[in-house]
């Protein structure tokens, strides 16, 4: 789930909250009103984070993460206006690092081990987050908030639309083979992507191990580069006509 290169990673975040309507232009995503009000603050994103895991995106209570950040319910409601407010700011961070630009090169040479990188650093950046990001979807298909079901797609759409762009590039370099169809492709290589991350590193027991980030990384990368079909050059279409 990447960005243009161009957009800053807190920016991206803030953008895509306030588009889902889960967050009000220039709201308190990031508002910290002093050094004690910050440490308390995160104190309570910390234990939203814990509780959130533990008990699921529906069962937590104010009281739990209160109680888990030892805390009063007042000073809850200081930083926060609901369970989503919290939820939201415990959810940040994973939208920030994943939209942190990993590079596809187009150049011919490289390009398998440049999916390769991009994938694994894709893959490592779910493996910090992936709590919260496996709780994303648990809102978007269960919650009473409609916001959280559109914000869920909007990333998954801005990483559609990276890809889209990609292999426009690729086309326009006369990489990619003619006639392709760019949009499906790129939904499908999305698709992949995100199935590989929930399964294999947010639905896991335990956080995968860097080995194992790196075996997915391969994997995934190398199905990226063999699903793009590539136009022929000279040489194989008369090793193909001999």
């Amino acid at each position: 789930m990447t960005i243009p290169p161009e957009e800053g990673t807190r920016a991206y975040a803030e953008r895509v909250l306030v588009e889902s309507g889960l967050l009000e232009q220039g709201g308190p995503l990031h508002k910290r009103p002093n050094r004690r009000g910050e440490a308390t603050r995160d104190r309570i994103i910390q234990a939203a984070v814990e509780c959130f895991t533990e008990y699921g995106y529906t069962k937590t209570r104010v009281s739990d993460i209160t109680h888990r950040a030892g805390t009063a319910q007042g000073n809850f409601y200081r930083h926060f206006t609901s369970l989503d407010d919290v939820f939201l700011a415990a959810l940040a961070p994973a939208l920030e690092d994943l939209a942190s630009p990993s590079s596809r090169q187009d150049r011919r040479h490289g390009e398998l081990e440049s999916l390769i990188d991009a994938s694994t650093a894709y893959l490592t950046a779910y493996s910090r987050h992936r709590h919260m990001l496996r709780l994303l979807r648990e809102a978007a298909a269960v919650g009473s908030n409609d916001g959280f079901r559109t914000l869920w797609l909007r990333v998954r759409q801005d990483y559609v639309d990276r890809t889209l762009r990609w292999l426009e590039r690729l086309e326009q370099r006369g990489v990619l083979s003619p006639g392709e169809d760019k949009p499906m492709l790129a939904e499908v290589l999305g698709c992949m992507t995100e199935q590989v991350a929930y399964v294999h590193v947010g639905m896991v027991p335990t956080a995968p191990r860097r080995e194992e980030l790196e075996r997915l990384g391969v994997a995934l990368g190398t199905a990226w580069f063999r699903t793009v079909p590539r136009r022929r050059t000279a040489d194989q279409e008369e090793e193909i006509g001999s």
